[in-house]
């Protein structure tokens, strides 16, 4: 019976522990110069920050500053604001987020596939190889079929309905809500800004 109580105790800490945990969402894109400063400065400190994953629950939205419409036939027109190689690059990450569960691994991907400029779909190829050696044909696979449109698609709704409404990229909310502070903080270095939340 104390052993029991014990595991109950333990499961209860676990949950709050969890419970805790700030769920952040970056709204992105993946031929946007603003977004991979962001990722190879702010997000780059957090992979090296063997901590950050205990305070800091990241989610990632490849879409932006789109548009997307259903048309007669069903097929879906994606319209992005870098064009349609970045429309691409977009599901490529989205496809890349979904095979990949834990955090770390999310984020090493990222940090890795929007590392250099792309003028070509080759070039997202080609670094894609070298960012997922093991998985990159399945991601490949997805991202020029109809798992790659319908995640898109799924990113889309989530921006396109986000209130108040995205005005630039990247975007962050904090526990699904935009604050100006917050945003600006993140942007700027998000291990400092997580340091603060936990102290405050």
């Amino acid at each position: 019976m104390k052993n029991f109580h014990l595991l109950l105790v333990l499961i209860s800490t676990l949950q709050i522990s969890y419970s805790e945990k700030i769920r952040v969402s970056l709204y992105i894109e993946s031929l946007c110069p603003d977004t991979t400063r962001f990722i190879q400065s702010s997000l780059l400190k957090a992979l090296k920050t063997p901590s950050f994953d205990e305070l800091v629950e990241l989610r990632f939205i490849p879409y932006g500053k789109a548009s997307q419409n259903q048309q007669s036939n069903g097929s879906i027109i994606f319209k992005c604001q870098h064009g349609d190689l970045e429309c691409f690059g977009n599901k490529l990450q989205a496809c890349g987020f979904n095979v990949l569960s834990a955090q770390n691994e999310q984020l090493k991907f990222l940090i890795c596939i929007q590392k250099t400029r792309k003028r070509q779909i080759e070039d997202f190829e080609s670094e894609l190889k070298s960012c997922l050696p093991d998985l990159w044909e399945g991601v490949l696979k997805c991202a020029n079929g109809t798992q790659g449109i319908e995640l898109l698609w799924e990113n889309g709704e989530e921006t396109l309905n986000l209130d108040p409404k995205l005005t630039y990229v990247p975007w962050v909310t904090v526990n699904h809500k935009f604050e100006t502070k917050a945003h600006e903080m993140i942007e700027r270095n998000i291990v400092q800004w997580a340091s603060y939340q936990e102290q405050n």
